[in-house]
């Protein structure tokens, strides 16, 4: 696909190539990253050491995104201020830390969800509402791909964290594993903020007040970015046990729901790279049709694969997208505020959604009514992005 790039989009990523890299290892590291994928792991050995069910293991998740809500707008209109560096590296100390806390953590429930809390509040600076905005500033005429192989970084997450921590977690138990996250996110985290510099932090006298940039445009972003969240997320974590219901050994369940992380990195590149070359909204509008019609195939029962491949073609474009349009309809100034907001209330939606999924099957005794109600709501998503118009003048 090289050959496709302008002249500019080459030489800035033959300057920035660096800097990319760095934001690409920081959030694979990072709270959406090893912190987010390597939750499943922890199911059976807490049930096992603690006689604990599994939704209760699992509201780790939900906390997780929460925090990330809570904290991705105070951040990013941090970074506006002062620049991203100072956070990033204070997340990347704090995460550790907070990280040893949870290893050291007993039979409770309640104390479990408080401390993976505090961990995604202390890793609000290696998320991408931090790390899109350093790309961003960096990057204009190859930013869509810069953004794309930066959010590669999560998906690689999503194949490495299971592959090297799993052995860990039955070898050595979870709390070894756990301390084995905390030296990870530090050894790799924090030179890759160092790598960073302080060309992001805006200049001495300047009177740069980052905030969210209200208008048409960033507002339906926050809308649609709700919506994704909600949809895409409550499908992804249903998808294994909508499968064994309808008969698929829970093996070939699982080599199904593989495919979502192979079509998540695919579709970062791609859809970037497209970004770049086309009208992002018509790109990402096309893209979020995947998921319209995997809901549809999921209601009809075949076929799954493809079903699969369609959501994980969602899930890379939905994030890439939200980054990248922020920097199309908000002043870059604004970016990190406009941003982190988009970004906490996708978070929101995400954390929402397999609850309500749940919520919908333990009602009606299928997910027929959710596949239904997704494929309604995502079409909606598709015209609101189609429908959001030209870029700001300032890039």
């Amino acid at each position: 696909m090289a050959h496709g790039l302008t002249p500019e989009a080459k030489a800035e990523l033959g300057r920035g190539w660096p800097l990319v890299l760095a934001a690409a290892l920081a959030i694979g590291v990072g709270t959406m990253g090893i912190g987010f994928y390597s939750l499943g792991l922890f199911v059976k050995p807490l049930q096992a050491e603690f006689g604990w069910s599994r939704a209760a293991v699992s509201g780790a998740a939900t906390f997780q995104q929460f925090g990330i809500f809570l904290s991705a707008p105070l951040v990013g209109w941090l970074a506006d201020r002062w620049g991203a560096r100072p956070i990033a590296l204070a997340s990347f100390i704090a995460t550790p830390l907070a990280l040893l806390a949870l290893s050291r953590t007993g039979n409770s429930v309640v104390a479990w969800d408080a401390l993976w809390l505090l961990v995604s509040l202390a890793g609000a600076g290696t998320t991408p509402a931090i790390w899109a905005r350093i790309v961003s500033l960096r990057f204009d005429h190859a930013r869509g791909l810069a953004l794309g192989l930066m959010l590669m970084g999560t998906g690689t997450a999503a194949i490495l964290a299971p592959a090297l921590l799993g052995p860990v977690f039955a070898t050595s138990g979870w709390r070894t594993a756990v301390m084995v996250m905390a030296g990870a996110t530090l050894m790799i985290g924090l030179p890759a903020s160092l790598l960073v510099g302080t060309a992001d932090r805006p200049a001495p006298g300047t009177r740069t007040r980052g905030r969210f940039e209200a208008n048409r445009q960033t507002l339906m972003l926050l809308l649609i970015a709700f919506l994704l969240g909600l949809i895409v997320a409550g499908l992804i974590v249903h998808l294994v046990p909508m499968l064994v219901d309808r008969g698929m050994a829970a093996a070939d369940a699982a080599q199904v729901a593989a495919g979502v992380g192979v079509a998540v990195l695919v579709a970062r590149l791609v859809v970037g790279y497209l970004f770049d070359r086309f009208h992002a909204p018509y790109v990402a509008a096309l893209f979020l049709l995947s998921p319209v019609v995997a809901a549809l195939l999921l209601y009809g029962g075949e076929p799954v694969v493809i079903a699969a491949l369609m959501l994980g073609l969602a899930a890379g474009a939905e994030v890439d997208m939200l980054a990248y349009f922020t920097g199309r309809y908000a002043a870059l100034a604004n970016y990190g505020a406009t941003y982190g907001g988009v970004l906490g209330v996708f978070c929101l939606g995400a954390g929402l959604g397999p609850m309500l999924f749940g919520q919908a099957y333990d009602a009606l005794g299928g997910y027929d009514a959710a596949l239904l109600g997704s494929a309604v709501v995502l079409a909606l998503v598709v015209v609101l992005i189609a429908s959001l118009g030209r870029y700001r003048s300032e890039s």
